[in-house]
């Protein structure tokens, strides 16, 4: 059993307390371990930050972890090197030329198989231990449940039966893990306790469903697994597709790669040829995962008519383009099926009960293909796509204007009272009567000077893994040392309630300006 002794766990009810309130040997130890920074210095969030690092380079329990990604990052900065030799390299004939661009490009798909794979990994650290009790207490002890585990086929029955799983769509989730939203599978769980967890090796056979068949699960975690994504194949998304008129399936599919909307995901190579074209070695398009709420973001923004979606994934019924942008029209995505139908379902669901966050990428004008909402209540999480919430103005491909309102106060940025604003947020109540079931106000009455305030939680977390990637980066390849040297990275960054029209330096605010239909006439 592990003696490590977690300076998070030790501080958990102190990180709001000043530094003369901490016990005398917990105020010792942070004088130390949080050298050179200074705790009266640092909020209570970049305290904690701090106490979670400390514990990540300091706990016996991820020692394989930080190794493997050491490893990791060198493998990439050796491939990033070969790069930079190879694209400064003399190509004096056409051969060499040739020989030059089919190597840059190989190493350019290698290395973006890796920042993809750095992309999703989760990169916190969260220790999972009880508080050590003091000297003179009795330690406690509680009784310790055996994890029951169930082989793989077990396991696929209850996921088909329960939740209409595939195979291919059991691999995705794997592939992912429970570190983002997936599960867990572990090998020789009929002998070894605990069993090592199970991986998807990279490269060889491109058949990931067959390598699951000596896999175990979790019992409790099968009955308990909630997807927040579901996936469907390529062959099955082509068949999907391929009677809409006037597309080839296929070719539409590449395009919508290539476009950054769809991501053909595969558990062994990463992804497909339809990423890697030029790579015979890779596996088919048709072998490929896709997320369907994806899919779906692309048939909702793209077809003219509703599509045949037969077994393959929810049916959903096509959004209704009203002539005036913006207008809220009952009879969208609605079906039971939906992932809104959950909130539909509950009883005298009210605002102050939901949380909020725009999730996906940050792209360059600050809207992401991928974007979505996130909404959690009374224990329920899912993801839905902006357009399927009437947040979207599909003729122009950008967040409507309640779509903005909503985004601005995600920034805590206020909306002044005028008769068009009072109209834009009266169709943005009409978003959460319709699709989330809620018929009380969710937001305060105006005030002036605040706008209208929101009952319910709501926050920006668009680009957060391309951000946690980055600071897993640097946290796991850098010292504790070199990362308390940048101890000015943790200093609190304040946000004020601003106008929407405001003029600051703020990427959110200007993309706001920018993108408010109103703002544009």
């Amino acid at each position: 059993m592990s003696s490590f002794d977690s300076l998070t766990l030790a501080l958990e009810g102190w990180f709001d307390r000043p530094l003369h309130e901490l016990p005398d040997a917990l105020r010792q130890r942070v004088e130390l371990e949080f050298f050179p920074m200074s705790w009266n210095h640092l909020g209570a969030e970049r305290r904690r930050s701090v106490a979670l690092q400390f514990d990540y380079q300091h706990d016996p329990a991820t020692e394989q972890d930080r190794r493997d990604w050491w490893e990791f990052f060198e493998r990439m900065d050796a491939i990033k090197a070969h790069f930079a030799r190879w694209d400064s390299a003399a190509a004096p004939t056409a051969g060499d030329l040739a020989l030059k661009e089919k190597r840059l490009t190989e190493l350019g798909k290698e290395l973006a198989l890796l920042e993809t794979q750095a992309r999703h990994a989760r990169g916190d650290y969260f220790p999972e231990r009880h508080r050590i009790e003091a000297k003179d207490e009795a330690p406690v002890t509680a009784p310790t449940q055996a994890v029951r585990y169930i082989a793989y086929p077990k396991a696929m029955h209850r996921l088909a039966a329960r939740l209409v799983a595939t195979p291919e769509e059991v691999a995705a989730w794997v592939f992912w893990g429970p570190e983002n939203s997936g599960l867990a599978a572990y090998v020789n769980a009929n002998e070894l306790d605990p069993p090592p967890r199970f991986h998807f090796g990279f490269g060889g056979d491109s058949d990931y469903v067959s390598s699951l068949m000596g896999s175990w699960f979790s019992e409790d975690e099968i009955a308990l697994f909630e997807p927040a994504e579901r996936y469907i194949t390529g062959e099955a998304l082509i068949q999907r597709w391929k009677d809409m008129p006037g597309i080839q399936a296929e070719a539409f599919i590449l395009a919508k790669i290539r476009e950054s909307r769809l991501q053909d995901i595969h558990p062994m190579f990463g992804g497909t040829r339809g990423t890697f074209q030029e790579h015979d070695d890779f596996p088919p398009l048709t072998s490929g995962l896709f997320m369907v709420s994806q899919v779906e973001q692309v048939e909702a923004e793209d077809f003219a008519e509703p599509v045949d979606r037969g077994p393959t994934s929810t049916p959903i019924e096509q959004p209704i383009n009203d002539p005036e942008e913006g207008t809220v029209v009952p009879g969208g995505p609605s079906a039971a099926t939906q992932p809104n139908a959950i909130f539909l379902a509950m009883n005298n669901l009210l605002a102050s009960e939901l949380a909020m966050s725009f999730v996906g990428d940050r792209g360059e004008s600050g809207l992401g293909a991928n974007n979505m909402l996130e909404i959690s209540a009374r224990g329920e999480t899912r993801r839905i796509a902006l357009a399927a919430l009437d947040l979207v103005d599909r003729r122009r491909g950008c967040l409507n204007s309640q779509g903005v309102i909503l985004l601005g106060m995600a920034h805590k940025k206020t909306l002044t009272r005028t008769d068009q604003n009072a109209r834009k947020m009266s169709r943005l109540r009409d978003v959460f009567r319709v699709h989330l079931g809620i018929n009380k106000d969710p937001f305060e009455a105006y005030r002036k000077g605040r706008g209208w305030v929101p009952h319910f939680r709501i926050s920006d977390k668009r680009g957060a893994a391309d951000e946690r990637a980055k600071r897993e980066a640097e946290r796991r390849t850098e010292s504790f040392e070199e990362l308390t040297e940048r101890g000015n990275s943790f200093a609190n960054s304040g946000r004020s309630e601003r106008p929407f029209n405001e003029d600051d330096d703020d990427a959110a605010s200007a993309w706001l300006r920018e993108n408010d239909p109103d703002a544009r006439a």
